[in-house]
């Protein structure tokens, strides 16, 4: 690649790019609300748009705010009545560049900051890089994926969006399997171009196309776990830069979370950071239940130290452990936090001593299966890290099954790191069922991780 400047980003590229998200979050939002065919709504609003595309659906928020004007007061009372109506919260993706009023006027009304992603872009109008001629990876082949493959891409982008790299910021929003699922329908239905990666002939990974306004928008980019660190990705940046120049597009954007491996490798291909969004959220007025939607992120949990019998909290434990004879042993030890939406018990954590002075356990944790993905685990382990370091604990130890991903990324998500391997570990022996599988993989092995407090 040829040396060049820095893209520089001014409120107009914003606004540009800001305008060009409004567009496809609008059209997959009609897509899904078309194949569903359930009350939704797509509102124009001070140059942006709100969406209501179906609980838990990755396109229902508000986009593109703040480079049309800020909201009247009487403009927001419609918008968030009209969530309200749908029992969802409201979900704001800001950019930094936009009006300045807009965050305090959101402020003002209750909205709270619950993430960020970075928008990187790249120049393509007068960029003499030559990336059609940088070979794929050994053994790697791109090409435009058919019709005829759109269930086998969804399976394959879907299962890699579920296991995302641990590095970085999280994203603030986690969705179930379905909602990816339906998600990548609704993106087809809306006309955005789906690229395939081939590694020695396997579909490995897969990304996304869309051309609105001279912006190329890469969208949806995602490698399965058995495939990652073999340049996939990249090959498939290089074959969207070639396919954006050739349609004439002047500027290319891509949506990282902050610090991630994504952003290093969009980087590396000659991307640069323009702007941040921040996601706000804000319960509208007359809201009901706090768990009506996987966006809520946990709203009014309370966490408090259970001081009650513990069998009562047996079904969550199971949730966690297989071993009913494991159970039995440990069932009363330690403390434990639970997590209550209402008079709803929607998770707990229990603390045990380890015969360290200076540490503790997290022994076993669960949300409900209903309520996952609302941020509640996150909020239980930061509450037993405070108790922990108010009784002087200074490191706090966990373990997991090492078949079972979805825990260990979210363990190290929440800052804990790799310490040990116990082999055979969930075995007959040990009291656990013979053959338990978990993400494909039978479980046998114990990972041990800890956390500096």
């Amino acid at each position: 690649m040829t040396d060049r400047s820095p893209l520089f980003c001014d409120t107009a590229l914003a606004a540009r790019i800001e305008a060009a998200e409004t567009e496809l979050i609008v059209a997959t939002s009609r897509a899904a609300l078309a194949r569903t065919g359930t009350p939704g709504f797509v509102l124009p609003l001070a140059g942006g748009a709100a969406t209501f595309a179906g609980a838990g659906s990755p396109y229902t928020k508000v986009v593109g705010l703040g480079f049309g004007g800020v909201p009247t007061e009487a403009e927001l009372d419609e918008l968030e009545d009209a969530y309200a109506a749908h029992d969802a919260p409201v979900q704001i993706e800001l950019s930094h560049l936009g009006d300045p009023e807009l965050p305090a006027v959101l402020t003002a009304r209750g909205y709270r900051l619950e993430g960020y992603e970075n928008v990187l872009g790249r120049a393509l109008d007068g960029d003499h890089a030559t990336d059609s001629d940088i070979p794929a990876p050994r053994g790697v082949e791109v090409r435009i994926s058919p019709e005829a493959e759109l269930d086998a891409w969804i399976a394959v982008v879907t299962e890699a969006s579920l296991h995302q790299d641990a590095e970085g910021l999280p994203w603030h929003d986690e969705f179930p399997r379905q909602a990816l699922e339906d998600a990548e329908r609704d993106s087809a239905a809306a006309g955005l171009v789906r690229y395939s990666a081939y590694r020695d002939g396997v579909l490995a990974g897969g990304a996304e196309f869309r051309v609105t306004g001279g912006i190329a928008q890469f969208a949806g980019a995602a490698t399965a776990v058995a495939h990652r660190r073999h340049g996939i990705q990249t090959a498939l940046l290089i074959a969207r830069l070639v396919d954006a120049r050739a349609a004439g597009c002047d500027v290319a954007v891509i949506v990282t979370q902050p610090g991630s491996k994504s952003q290093q490798n969009a980087q590396r291909r000659g991307f640069d950071l323009l702007y941040t969004r921040a996601t706000l959220v804000g319960r509208p007025r007359g809201h009901a239940s706090p768990a009506a939607s996987r966006s809520d992120r946990g709203h009014d949990v309370t966490i408090a130290l259970h001081s009650g019998p513990r069998e009562q909290l047996r079904p969550l434990f199971e949730l966690a452990e297989d071993s009913a004879t494991q159970l039995d042993a440990y069932l009363d030890d330690g403390d434990v936090l639970v997590a209550r939406i209402g008079e709803k018990l929607a998770g707990h954590l229990q603390l045990v001593a380890t015969g360290r002075p200076d540490e503790v356990e997290l022994k076993n944790m669960a949300v409900d299966e209903s309520l996952q993905g609302n941020g509640i685990g996150r909020r239980l382990v930061r509450a037993a890290v405070a108790l922990a370091g108010t009784r002087g604990a200074r490191r706090m130890i966990v373990a997991t099954a090492a078949a079972d991903i979805g825990n260990l990324r979210f363990y190290q998500r929440v800052g804990f790191r790799m310490r040990a391997v116990d082999r055979e570990a969930f075995v007959p022996a040990t009291g656990y069922p013979e053959e338990i599988v978990i993400d494909g993989i039978v479980l046998r092995d114990r990972v041990w991780l800890d956390l500096d407090l």
